[in-house]
């Protein structure tokens, strides 16, 4: 008879508290050029990191990781009261924009880029690492099946307007996503997972 497994962790009121938060902050918004509820992500990347060995609070986390880029909740602080301060860290580290008026495409991926490097390169592994990757495999997935069921290319998918950056910016942010990710000991599965996907996108 197989033994009964118990979990890693059980639900408290951290992570229904972010779900709330997230749930209201983004009730008006979709995925890009659907009516998906934008939720949808963020229950994604929730669900990915705890997959990956995730604790309660990344998570939480997860469901709050584009809560300061894309909403109305643009205070830190206000974030670290609502949600507790270890979210609110973890979901600082994970945005590329803290302002109403965002910098350059390029120029917000480039700083996203270095502050990913020195996160990986910190001697106590980052809360936030499995969080930004698995938000990085969610949308890097999500693209991918739009080549192999829509038969779609990263031409087509990048030059709809929907997108801030054409193919070719594209597949420069996403493989030096996969190249710092890979020097990172985080979640080498998720790391993989994101190198697949990479690589249907723009084969």
């Amino acid at each position: 008879m197989t033994e009964k497994m118990e979990p890693n962790w059980q639900p408290t009121d951290i992570l229904l508290e972010a779900f709330e938060i997230a749930a209201e902050q983004h009730k008006d918004g979709v995925r890009k050029g659907s009516t998906i509820p934008y939720i949808s992500h963020l229950l994604a990347v929730s669900a990915l990191v705890i997959e990956h060995g995730g604790t309660e609070v990344q998570a939480g986390a997860a469901l709050l990781h584009d809560v300061i880029e894309d909403t109305d909740l643009k205070d830190k602080f206000l974030l670290g009261a609502l949600a507790g301060p270890e979210i609110a860290k973890i979901v600082i580290a994970c945005t590329d924009s803290f302002e109403e008026e965002k910098l350059p495409w390029r120029e917000r991926k480039e700083k996203y880029i270095a502050h990913l490097q020195e996160m990986i390169a910190e001697p106590v592994t980052n809360a936030a690492i499995l969080v930004a990757l698995a938000d990085k495999v969610h949308n890097a997935e999500t693209t991918a099946n739009m080549v192999l069921l829509d038969e779609l290319t990263a031409e087509d998918i990048f030059s709809t307007g929907k997108f801030n950056a054409d193919a070719k910016e594209q597949k420069w942010w996403y493989t030096s996503l996969v190249t710092e990710f890979s020097k990172s000991t985080v979640a080498p599965k998720l790391v993989k997972r994101l190198d697949r996907a990479v690589k249907v996108i723009f084969k």
